[in-house]
């Protein structure tokens, strides 16, 4: 697999690093906020896999393929609002263990002699399940916890928080945390004196 195309990031973040960026890609997909969704058609999935260096090969992409891919990026920009504050997911954390119940993974080495989780499958299910061996791996090393999807609600960009503290909430502070404290202040003056 080739290195995952580097997409701009809001507030010139940089992108996650090493393999984790591909799981910010895959759930980057799709701008939450202005479009366009990458996955609307099994062609747009199969021209994000070949971008990401996953082979076409036979197995291309089917329509449950694309459903499918659309559901576990979803339901992982869920766990990612659950690294940013938001309450448990059930139902995310459901749809991912479903999912890589068919995924499966096995031990491997890679150039260096380093062992690693890779996908056991190739076409979809083989790049879905790569996706979630790096969420494995980054859960591991502590990086998953600072990938998150941006809190202001009609935006959800992953962005990966590189703060010391980890107190990042917004994938730009100057468009989605300037718009965030705005709708703040506005509910604040639309409060009556005496309910503050």
């Amino acid at each position: 697999m080739t290195e995952p195309k580097r997409v701009r990031q809001p507030g010139d973040r940089e992108v996650a690093p090493g393999r984790l960026a591909l799981v910010q890609s895959f759930v980057n997909s799709v701008n939450v906020e202005f479009g366009p969704d990458e996955f609307t058609s099994v062609a747009g999935l199969t021209r994000w896999m070949e971008r990401q260096g996953f082979p076409a090969g036979a197995l291309a992409p089917s329509e449950p393929d694309r459903v499918e891919a659309v559901e576990v990026r979803e339901a992982l920009r869920a766990l990612m609002r659950e690294n940013n504050g938001a309450d448990v997911d059930p139902a995310a954390r459901a749809v991912v263990e479903r999912v890589a119940a068919d995924c499966p993974l096995v031990l491997a080495f890679d150039a260096d002699g380093v062992p690693g989780l890779r996908p056991g499958g190739t076409g979809t299910r083989g790049m879905i399940g790569q996706i979630l061996a790096i969420v494995v791996e980054a859960a591991g090393d502590g990086s998953w916890q600072r990938l998150k999807a941006c809190h202001e609600h009609r935006c959800e960009w992953a962005f990966y928080d590189r703060a010391r503290n980890r107190s990042g909430r917004w994938c730009s502070m100057a468009v989605c945390g300037t718009r965030s404290k705005m709708q703040t202040y506005r509910q604040g003056l639309r409060t009556p004196a005496g309910a503050r």
